[in-house]
């Protein structure tokens, strides 16, 4: 099995290293993928990498090429599988540039370490992070997604759409890793943030699985069961920014991924990344980067 997938539609050969599965992928090896695994349902014992785990859904599994995963009872759990190549996230990256060390490399390399690093830190956090319901939804809706643009490829614009799927997968996965390592949870830019409450970590969760959405400092409010000002303030103390800030902030960091590696049209991000139109995207990403999202691409 190569764990890739061909073009369908097109007069060319073209092979892209990527490729999505269900639970019948969750036990296959492939020395030149990395995987993520979204268990669903169910729970088993695993063998990852010579060593015992219990598998609880819902849960994500992070592995990396040389990594190997036997269940127990395959049937017991429902799972489904992402495989890519890093080559895929982007033409210069391959399985040794990323574990280089310090900035003696491309940009896109040291960019991207980012949005890898579950996957090639030497002191890897674990190999399973426990995650609520509403991650593993939001994990599953962009895996499916993924999953339909290769398998169906509606247009000539199925790698790039996959690539920007995988991406928003990418990020949120790294924060969820962060988050569950211990003693750390993952940095806002503007500070680093130590100790931080289980409450808040819930809210800050939640932001990063809907940040696609509508989001206003009243509903958040009221979902959390506490009152604008105290939500400003919390959010002040704990990362610098106000709440709306932080969520604008969050929404141009993906948007900025996006528009390094895809080619997807800048008016498709601004909506992807939950900009109510183009021309709130741009205004709120120039005040930030001095640069229109247009001129952002064309200088990288």
């Amino acid at each position: 099995m190569e764990f890739s997938t061909t073009a369908i539609k097109s007069e060319k050969l073209r092979i892209e290293p990527v490729f999505s599965s269900e639970i019948s992928g969750i036990e296959h090896f492939s020395p030149e993928r990395f995987r993520i695994i979204l268990v669903q349902e169910g729970n088993t014992s695993a063998e990852i990498s010579g060593s015992q785990f219990m598998l609880f859904a819902p849960c994500i599994i992070c592995l990396n090429e040389n990594d190997r995963i036997t269940l127990e009872k395959p049937d017991a759990v429902k799972a489904r599988t992402f495989y890519f190549h890093p080559r895929f996230l982007n033409k210069k990256l391959n399985f040794e540039n990323i574990r280089q060390k310090g900035m003696d490399t491309d940009s896109e390399v040291i960019e991207n370490r980012m949005l890898l690093r579950p996957f090639i830190l030497n002191e890897r956090y674990s190999f399973i992070v426990q995650i609520a319901p509403e991650s593993a939804k939001r994990i599953d809706n962009l895996m499916e997604s993924a999953r339909i643009e290769l398998t169906e490829q509606p247009s000539g614009w199925w790698p790039c759409r996959t690539r920007s799927f995988l991406t928003e997968l990418l990020f949120l996965t790294v924060q969820l890793v962060e988050s569950a390592k211990p003693e750390k949870i993952a940095e806002n830019k503007t500070k680093k943030m130590d100790n931080v409450p289980d409450e808040f970590k819930k809210i800050l969760n939640f932001i990063m699985e809907n940040y696609n959405q509508k989001l206003t400092l009243e509903g958040l409010s009221r979902q959390f069961g506490t009152n604008r000002t105290a939500l400003n303030e919390k959010f002040k103390a704990m990362t610098g920014l106000s709440v709306i800030s932080y969520i604008i902030d969050l929404r141009l960091r993906i948007a900025t991924t996006l528009l390094k590696d895809t080619d997807l049209p800048v008016a498709e991000i601004a909506e992807r990344t939950g900009f109510s139109d183009s021309t709130h995207f741009e205004r709120a990403f120039k005040k930030k980067y001095e640069l229109t999202p247009a001129l952002y691409r064309k200088k990288l």
